[in-house]
């Protein structure tokens, strides 16, 4: 795109997706960090389930709502509205809805399970006093209570530790941690990753 031809290379995006800079990532500095985030807003809390699109006739009250990811408060506008905007508006939300669940169970096959049951759990809580909660809160109960699913989360918490290890005192010091993840958690992500490290150190 920038005719770039070196490895590696590094793009600065600024809010409204504009490339402002590229170059070697060691000659990011931080002045063109903050110049980058100049007018940029603050994520709101609940932003990783907003939805943005646009459906005629849809109340706009719930179209705002479900931009800032507030997804109950967005259903619950639509709660008793029969228009054909609203019924549209609530079959995307809820296609919305099923598409995150989508990515929390990809999360989990690529082993990120801490981050996973994390966005399913605030999906839960965010749909917690709405029906379509009940399913979540149900997928998340028996994630909770697969034996599997703990293993790969106490392999991840390994890991963590010893990858604390590497960061602290550099990789090959850390290689009897990483060792142990592999021992003790064999056929986990966590271990995959672990034994890889050790492969290059």
């Amino acid at each position: 795109m920038v005719g770039a031809r070196g490895i590696p290379h590094t793009y600065l995006i600024d809010p409204k997706g504009k490339l402002i800079w590229d170059g070697h990532p060691s000659e990011l500095t931080k002045k063109r960090l903050q110049a980058a985030l100049k007018g940029a807003r603050k994520p709101a809390k609940k932003s990783i389930f907003a939805w943005t699109g646009e459906v005629e006739g849809a109340p706009e009250e719930a179209l705002e709502l479900a931009a800032t990811g507030e997804l109950a408060k967005a259903l619950a506008r639509l709660d008793g509205d029969e228009s054909p905007g609203a019924a549209q508006l609530r079959e995307e939300l809820n296609a919305h809805i099923a598409d995150l669940i989508r990515q929390v169970k990809a999360g989990m096959e690529r082993g990120d399970t801490t981050r996973a049951l994390g966005v399913l759990r605030e999906l839960s809580d965010e749909l917690a006093r709405r029906p379509e909660g009940q399913a979540i809160a149900k997928q998340l109960s028996n994630f909770e209570k697969d034996a599997a699913i703990q293993n790969e989360l106490a392999a991840e918490k390994a890991l963590d530790k010893a990858l604390e290890v590497a960061r602290k005192r550099g990789i090959k010091k850390a290689t009897k941690s990483l060792q142990r993840v592999v021992d003790k958690f064999p056929g986990t992500h966590a271990a995959k990753r672990a034994a890889k490290l050790i492969e290059n150190a």
